[in-house]
């Protein structure tokens, strides 16, 4: 839930909670604590500027959180957005948009922002650094189950690292920098964490490739009729 990195934003959707110490401070500190954050970002808000995709991009590189669903906006029905809007006559169902939302930016030139900024969040090498960084300040801090793993675990979890090895590591073009991330992970016998990365990682590339060529929903939560539209 923290939406923006600008304050304007968070002030006019009421979020004021994520105002009382800087964005930042806060993600390190529940890193320091061994939990990794997930930021739910989006674009499309009334304040946003052209300058709002830069914001992001920079708040995504000092917070080092390598996870973010970056949507743009669309308003649920019964909610206080979704009847501002409705009001205001920016509620729209032409086809071929992916949101609800008639923006106060040119609808194209939101989609261009969406666009460049899941390019570069979830660039490959970007991406494996802000894991990398994770591998160093919040995955050692975990709390984890004191138990010993079955045969059948044991087995299991070879067979998805002989599957993340051979799909991340010898077929995806960003194979030199995972294997940057995952050589000293495998010596030093890191198998979760790097199991955990090679999936996660994968996907994340593989849908940004995906919706930049078109083929992506640039909003999760958007109504499932609209899934027959061409998204972007």
């Amino acid at each position: 839930g923290i939406e923006t990195p600008e304050p304007e934003a968070l002030r006019f959707m009421r979020k004021k909670q994520n105002l009382v110490r800087p964005i930042c401070e806060s993600v390190q500190k529940l890193n320091a604590h061994g939990m990794e954050v997930v930021a739910g970002i989006i674009l499309g808000l009334d304040t946003d500027t052209p300058d709002t995709v830069d914001h992001v991009l920079s708040f995504i590189e000092a917070s080092q959180i390598p996870m973010l669903t970056i949507n743009l906006l669309y308003a649920l029905p019964k909610t206080p957005l979704y009847r501002r809007l409705l009001e205001a006559k920016r509620l729209t169902e032409a086809l071929g948009r992916v949101s609800n939302v008639d923006f106060n930016m040119p609808y194209e030139t939101v989609i261009g922002m969406w666009r460049r900024c899941i390019g570069e969040a979830y660039d490959p090498p970007r991406l494996l650094e802000r894991f990398a960084y994770q591998t160093e300040m919040t995955f050692p801090r975990r709390i984890l189950p004191r138990r010993k793993p079955a045969h059948s675990d044991v087995a299991f979890g070879m067979n998805v690292l002989a599957r993340v090895l051979w799909t991340s590591g010898c077929r995806a073009g960003h194979r030199r920098a995972f294997w940057r991330l995952a050589a000293p992970l495998l010596r030093a016998g890191r198998i979760e964490e790097l199991i955990h990365i090679g999936v996660v990682s994968y996907h994340l590339i593989r849908f940004t490739r995906e919706a930049l060529a078109g083929e992506g929903e640039a909003c999760f939560y958007a109504d499932p009729s609209r899934a027959g539209h061409e998204a972007v």
